[in-house]
């Protein structure tokens, strides 16, 4: 191969002796069968970002332990919604006997009880309804019931009579109550309710946040690893041209110098590079990284946002979990509020009775319908101290996290800010760099003829190439840099996570 090209654009040089003229033909089809299989295999194994986050969130263990903090408060969320506006149904039965037994001494003409025997049955179902979005009430029940009395009259103090008397009936009932200003006693669980709520949905920003905060992370190890792979390159593409270097000039020591130090400078790198793809092995529990190289496109650009404070406030999981944390405060602050409240109920009902029993002469039938309206008011005498202390509290917690809102507020928006033009210069330093590495391989090129015309001397050689290390070096090392800028940037914005 004359040349190659490597994927961050720097260019590698191989010298070839003075073959035979047949050696050098089938010289060249070996290193153009050997370079296309090279080739082939880096598109195989090179390892997208795209690719590596699908990676990070498909296999790190932490998603799942995250996720199960989330599936605790929907499971919250689903009792206590269950718990204040499902029916809450009762079933009541009862069953009872009764004698009752008098002496009497008098002269009396007229019968009276001597004693009788009472047998009630009952049964009845009561279902109550709340609703979640105000603090009434629906009741509805459904009761028969059944008495029967055997009675016994005396005279005189002489037996008169005996008989029977009975009723039975159904009663059916319709209530509605509306708390116009105290809530009822449940009013704390329908707090509860609109607390699990919130509750939710901050924890799904936590698992949100702890999402974004370990990708940006592996994301991070991500970036070092293709600038240890791209400085390994680097260093072996120095070490190659070092190799390719004749002593001509009896200076051997200082070629071997340069060789012993590219080797180190190789090592170094190497175990690095080896340490950090073994910490991402370990941590994602994939093999296969091994034989894997990073690919990172080095155009990538920061995210224009036109209105960057109005952004941050509808989208920066930090800000909305302040929200949260606020609105959450203004639950318990409008709930001790109205505790202190006088208590006004406007109820209605209506009521069904359909039955019939016996007399000493006559049976009947009875049916009946009763509506009613009504107002209950009552107040306390004397102030409710705890309920006071409670809103005094929850006002200061609403205060100071209105303050902890603003103040990080600002200090996101200015660190955004400040990237922004930070990601700015860099960016331009960047395409200064470009230039750079084009002139050190052009006099790395010029510097190589005029060795081998006895121009220069090797030890101008070796530096000429050592330049044009450095300068390849320091590319990597700022783009680098960039890199994991623009990653804080996106972190920042919460958007690694959102993008993918």
């Amino acid at each position: 191969l004359k040349s190659a090209i490597c994927k961050i654009g720097f260019e590698v040089e191989i010298n070839e002796a003075s073959p035979p003229p047949f050696m050098s033909k089938v010289k060249f089809m070996k290193i153009n069968l050997a370079a296309a299989l090279f080739l082939l295999s880096i598109n195989a194994l090179a390892l997208s970002e795209q690719e590596f986050i699908d990676k990070v969130l498909s296999q790190d263990a932490h998603f799942e332990k995250d996720q199960i903090y989330v599936t605790i408060k929907e499971i919250e969320l689903d009792v206590s919604k269950r718990i204040y506006g499902d029916w809450n149904a009762a079933l009541a039965s009862s069953v009872s006997k009764n004698y009752y037994d008098v002496k009497r001494d008098s002269s009396s003409r007229g019968a009276y009880q001597k004693h009788y025997l009472q047998n009630s049955k009952s049964v009845g179902l009561t279902a109550t309804k709340r609703f979640l979005t105000n603090p009434s009430s629906l009741t509805l029940s459904a009761r028969r019931a059944i008495v029967s009395k055997d009675i016994e009259r005396y005279k005189k103090h002489n037996p008169h009579d005996k008989y029977n008397l009975s009723t039975s009936g159904n009663i059916y009932k319709l209530g509605y109550k509306y708390p116009l200003l105290k809530h009822d006693s449940n009013a704390s669980s329908l707090k509860t309710y609109n607390r699990n709520i919130l509750s939710l949905e901050r924890e799904k920003l936590d698992f949100a946040d702890a999402q974004e905060k370990l990708l940006a992370a592996r994301l991070e190890q991500f970036i070092n690893w293709n600038f240890y792979q791209k400085s390994a390159d680097i260093y072996k593409n120095y070490l190659q041209l070092l190799k390719t270097i004749k002593d001509k000039q009896g200076n051997r020591s200082k070629l071997k110098t340069a060789i012993l130090r590219a080797n180190q400078d190789l090592s170094d790198n190497n175990s690095k590079l080896q340490a950090l793809k073994k910490s991402l092995i370990g941590a994602l529990n994939d093999d296969s990284l091994w034989a894997q190289k990073p690919k990172i496109s080095a155009n990538k650009t920061p995210k224009i946002v036109a209105d960057l404070d109005n952004y941050l406030r509808q989208n920066s999981r930090t800000l909305l979990k302040y929200d949260i944390d606020k609105r959450l405060k203004k639950i318990d602050l409008v709930y001790h509020k109205n505790q202190s409240l006088y208590k006004l109920d406007l109820g209605i009902a209506a009521e069904k009775f359909n039955g019939g029993g016996n007399t000493l002469s006559t049976n009947y039938y009875n049916r009946s319908i009763f509506y009613s309206a009504t107002i209950d008011f009552s107040m306390p005498i004397g102030a409710n101290i705890g309920n006071q202390k409670d809103i005094q509290v929850a006002q200061l917690n609403l205060r100071k996290l209105n303050i902890d809102y603003d103040n990080k507020f600002n200090d996101i928006l200015a660190d955004a800010k400040a990237l922004i033009v930070e990601l700015d210069l860099a960016k331009t330093s960047l395409d200064s760099y470009q230039k750079l590495i084009s002139s050190v391989a052009s006099d790395s090129k010029m510097a190589q003829q005029d060795y081998s015309k006895n121009f220069i001397t090797l030890k101008t050689l070796i530096e000429t190439y050592q330049d044009k290390r450095d300068v390849e070096l320091d590319y990597i090392g700022a783009l680098t840099n960039y890199q994991k800028s623009l990653l804080e940037y996106k972190d920042k914005l919460d958007i690694v996570l959102v993008q993918n």
